[in-house]
């Protein structure tokens, strides 16, 4: 049987560390150096899960699950080993969480509840740590430091920056400038040299994304640091849910990861402070309530009110819109209100500082001007091509239990600009 062959060939495993100890203390009294045994990653995640979800087997599930977690230890594929622990936890409901707080990694992580296949990616990220990318930032000392002290807040903020930048180009997609050639303002890309609309656009984008994604991390019970916002005075029949969803500790976060030194008496490291701060408030401005009602039969007697960040799309166009009415600074002691994006140079022809080969247009768009192809394309030719999309249509739900389809066809024409 499987069980069986992994029990040989754990004892195999157990065999061999033995006989490299005797060799390790062998090589010792000659005077050598002693080879240092392999270490495995996964392994160390998962260390110590026995005794740690069941202190007391009852039955041959617990024998069959520690057969399997021991194997594990053996495994170097990440797919079979993330098989096996699923496989393991589903004797006795145990969710993912509870192993990755049963586990020695660097951050404590808390969820109720068995997780979804895209928390499981999402959380793996974060509990992976920084990567080499991250851990090489000069420009940025506190992104530095965290990552060697609190890596899944570093993650998780890196993280956001780059949903916010993924915003960004889907937001200017039919603008003349489109966000393509920047991926992150970590890497300093030259158009941050310049005091443009768009430099101020990117500062604010990338302060709200890494607050955005330090708070999302935080409600999602990822981050052991996250703390609750306190009681409010509550009204009669009103009380506060506790928790704001991390919003605080993701701007602060925000704050202290971006923002630099200002000893510097450049106009640019100016603007570039205040756009970021326009960009966390611009988090705290599109924050919604939700409440949860309690009381007999449905009836609302009580609620349980809470704030929670938007979602990144609508914090994304609320400073779109904020950089359409960005306030031109010709003094440079000239003064602006926290909200507002400021910059103090025209932006450059999006012609000669835009790549426009492959870029979508629309060229049968009577009623509207936006995403045009004269404008995209800079006056250059465009082409158009037919696409048929296959996509599933007519859906019934067919008892007992399976959903039944039709696959249906459409035409699309797309005009690309050459």
């Amino acid at each position: 049987m499987l069980w069986r062959r992994m029990w040989r060939k754990v004892e195999e495993k157990k065999k061999g560390s033995s006989q490299n100890e005797c060799r390790n203390r062998c090589v010792t009294a000659a005077g050598r150096r002693p080879r240092r045994p392999r270490r495995h990653t996964l392994p160390h995640f998962i260390g110590g899960l026995s005794a740690s979800l069941s202190p007391d087997p009852p039955d041959r599930f617990h024998r069959v699950r520690t057969f399997m977690l021991s194997a594990i230890l053996t495994i170097e594929s990440d797919v079979l080993v993330v098989v096996l622990l699923v496989w393991c936890c589903a004797f006795e409901n145990v969710s993912l969480v509870q192993v990755a707080n049963a586990s020695k990694a660097p951050e404590k992580l808390t969820q109720v509840g068995t997780l979804r296949v895209w928390e499981v990616a999402a959380l793996q990220r974060i509990s992976q740590g920084c990567s080499p990318e991250l851990l090489h930032l000069r420009s940025y000392r506190h992104f530095h430091v965290l990552c060697r002290t609190q890596p899944a807040i570093a993650v998780a903020a890196y993280e956001g920056i780059q949903d916010a930048m993924a915003a960004c180009r889907e937001h200017m997609r039919f603008q003349p400038w489109d966000c393509s050639q920047v991926s992150t303002v970590l890497h300093e890309p030259p158009i941050l040299r310049l005091g443009t609309r768009e430099t101020a656009y990117l500062w604010a984008m990338s302060s709200a994304g890494a607050a955005w994604g330090v708070s999302t991390a935080c409600a999602q019970g990822w981050l052991a640091e996250c703390g609750c916002n306190g009681r409010d005075d509550a009204k009669e029949n009103w009380e506060w849910g506790g928790c704001s969803y991390g919003v605080q500790f993701g701007i602060v976060t925000s704050r202290k990861l971006l923002t630099r030194s200002t000893s510097s008496r450049s106009p640019l490291r100016k603007l570039e402070k205040h756009n970021l701060k326009a960009g966390r408030l611009a988090v705290k401005k599109t924050l919604i309530s939700s409440c949860k009602c309690h009381g007999v039969s449905g009836s609302c007697d009580q609620k349980t009110c809470w704030k929670k960040t938007a979602d990144l799309a609508s914090i994304a166009k609320h400073i779109t819109n904020k950089m359409y009415k960005a306030k031109r600074l010709v003094d440079g002691n000239a003064h602006a209100k926290n909200a507002e994006l400021v910059f103090v140079e025209d932006s450059p022809d999006p012609c000669v500082t835009t790549r426009t080969t492959n870029r979508v247009c629309n060229w049968r768009n009577e009623t509207s001007s936006i995403g045009d192809c004269a404008l995209l394309c800079c006056g250059h030719a465009f082409k158009v091509s037919h696409e048929l999309i296959s996509y599933q249509c007519d859906c019934q739900f067919v008892w007992c239990c399976h959903l039944k389809c039709n696959t249906c066809l459409r035409h699309r024409w797309v005009s690309t600009c050459t």
